[in-house]
């Protein structure tokens, strides 16, 4: 019995693959997710967050607002136009502006609620409440700050109590007076929010899908339908290994067919199979789910045939990098899944710390998700340069991806038959 377990042991110690998949695969990813999940924890990195603002007021209270919010850690303020900064929401490039409407500095000294808004992309709702829940300290502290508060709470006694006994205005003014001192001291300690003096920040949805679909159906169909192509194509370029195995590409190759026309053919298929497998996932979600695919099958076309390009190009491309399939199913399954921990296949971008967001470009489902977004939340027309740019890039991974294929094809498969 000993004797058999030894046996064992030591074939699934020589046995690369299986200590891949044991080992290191494992440990790779708990390191991802460790780095991924460490964007959200308190304790993790912290980087401020690039926050527009287009200051509509243009008073010196309004621009000592937006200088103290500037001031805060968690914060980058970026001042913009705010047809520039609704711009950018529209296209993606920003979750929301915050806008400081004119009479900011009216409502600071009269006690008014502070005309403070966010108008954000319905896809980024909750990092943008999270950061509306952020902003309510230092409105609530910015009439204390800016010396305005003893006026400010005067103005809303005085109009509450307008139409009362001169002696009772009297009496709630002393009142005040004594609560005012103890309200200033507890500012001065941090504990101000009690008072909730303009501690509400208007919320407006400014990008939400004309065609009614809900964010997190296009994420789910968006992110799940890239990486299950990815493990799809893998297995169809596989097949080149197989036929080496059989026998098939020897008879392949000494034929009058050129090289790289085999290659090229295993290319096309995936291809095609990669554009149905896409087709099919969102013509079921349609039909089950409800996702709006009519309204945008211009640009939808144009995402599913650069998507398919790219993914069909990754798989021929470990088929021909590899030289066994055991060597492709472990190499294909480690970078699947890290493509899609890190592309937002598995979780959105926001809950991901700054480098983690930047490394994402370097997948294929941050493209595809984000082109996939760009035409079933934000509709963008298939024209639009930004929408274009996600396009592009899969082009461009696919035509690099299918070039090093073509080069490793002719170096290690033909050589090996």
């Amino acid at each position: 019995m000993l004797h058999l377990a030894l046996k064992d042991l030591r074939l699934f110690l020589q046995d690369r693959r299986s200590l891949l998949i044991t080992f290191a695969m494992p440990l790779a990813l708990i390191t991802l997710f460790a780095f991924a999940y460490g964007g959200m924890a308190s304790g993790g990195e912290r980087r401020p967050y690039a926050l527009p603002v287009s200051d509509l007021d243009g008073t010196p209270l309004s621009r000592a607002f937006v200088q103290q919010l500037d001031t805060l850690e968690a914060l980058a303020v970026a001042p913009m136009g705010l047809e520039q900064a609704r711009e950018a929401v529209r296209k993606g490039k920003r979750d929301c502006v915050l806008l400081v409407h004119p009479g900011f500095a009216d409502s600071v000294r009269t006690g008014g609620e502070l005309p403070v808004e966010l108008e954000y992309d319905e896809a980024q709702a909750t990092q943008v409440s999270m950061l509306q829940q952020s902003l309510v300290p230092t409105l609530i502290n910015f009439p204390f700050s800016t010396g305005h508060a003893r006026s400010a709470v005067g103005s809303r006694i005085d109009r509450m109590m307008d139409r009362g006994p001169a002696q009772e205005r009297h009496r709630a003014q002393m009142q005040f007076d004594s609560l005012f001192s103890t309200i200033e001291r507890g500012s001065n300690n941090e504990t101000s929010g009690t008072f909730g003096m303009g501690a509400e920040v208007k919320m407006t949805s400014l990008v939400k899908p004309a065609s009614g679909n809900r964010v997190v159906l296009v994420q789910a169909v968006a992110g799940t339908a890239i990486m299950m192509l990815l493990f799809s194509v893998v297995g169809i370029g596989m097949g080149l290994l197989d036929e080496r195995q059989e026998g098939t590409l020897k008879r392949l190759l000494v034929s009058p067919i050129p090289r790289a026309h085999v290659l090229l053919g295993k290319m096309i298929s995936a291809n095609v199979v990669s554009i149905a497998q896409l087709v099919v996932m969102l013509v079921f979600t349609a039909l089950v789910f409800g996702l709006q695919i009519g309204p945008h099958l211009a640009g939808l076309a144009l995402v599913i045939l650069a998507s398919a390009y790219a993914c069909s190009a990754f798989g021929v491309f470990l088929a021909a990098v590899s030289r066994s399939r055991q060597q492709v199913q472990g190499l294909s399954t480690l970078l699947i899944l890290v493509m899609s921990a890190i592309g937002g296949s598995m979780m959105p971008l926001f809950f991901m710390p700054a480098f983690m967001q930047k490394i994402a470009v370097l997948s294929v489902n941050y493209w595809a998700i984000q082109g996939f977004f760009d035409v079933l939340w934000r509709t963008l027309p298939h024209s639009d340069p930004g929408f274009l740019t996600h396009v592009g890039a899969l082009v461009l991974i696919g035509t690099v991806l299918n070039l090093l294929a073509l080069v490793f094809f002719r170096r290690n498969l033909a050589r090996g038959v």
